[in-house]
């Protein structure tokens, strides 16, 4: 759905995101970007066939998502977010996280990357081959 590279941050808050779907990032693919933060909002049957059921970042900013539900969404690595060569941290806060799936990371795959950090959220029934929520 969103593209992002050259630095370009972007927010996106109070939206219903159903049915992204993309090679990586079903919602947003950062390369090169600044931070993406999903504030309240919910997501919903999303998925990408490699990286990033909903945000794939590579060497970008901070991912965050804030006051959100994502449900069903899905990725060969990261089935909500995929962070990679040296982007910022990721967050999930005050969020619920349901039913997300991937082979590597079912929440979250993070590879050179800040911390990761999941705080005041409920996750329940993700899964993955390797790394049920973070991997």
């Amino acid at each position: 759905l969103f593209s992002l590279s050259g630095g370009c941050s972007l927010t996106l808050r109070g939206l219903t995101l159903v049915n992204g779907s993309a090679d990586s990032g079903g919602v947003v693919y950062a390369d090169g970007a600044g931070e993406v933060e999903i504030i309240e909002s919910t997501v919903r049957d999303c998925s990408a066939g490699y990286n990033g059921g909903v945000v794939h970042a590579s060497s970008s900013g901070a991912v965050s998502i804030i006051g959100s539900a994502v449900t069903s969404c899905s990725a060969g690595y990261g089935g909500v977010v995929h962070a990679y060569e040296n982007s910022g941290a990721v967050s999930i806060t005050e969020s619920t996280v349901t039913s997300c799936s991937a082979e590597f990371g079912g929440v979250v795959y993070a590879e050179n990357t800040d911390a990761v950090s999941i705080t005041e959220s409920i996750v329940t029934s993700c899964s993955a081959a390797e790394g049920g929520v973070v991997y």
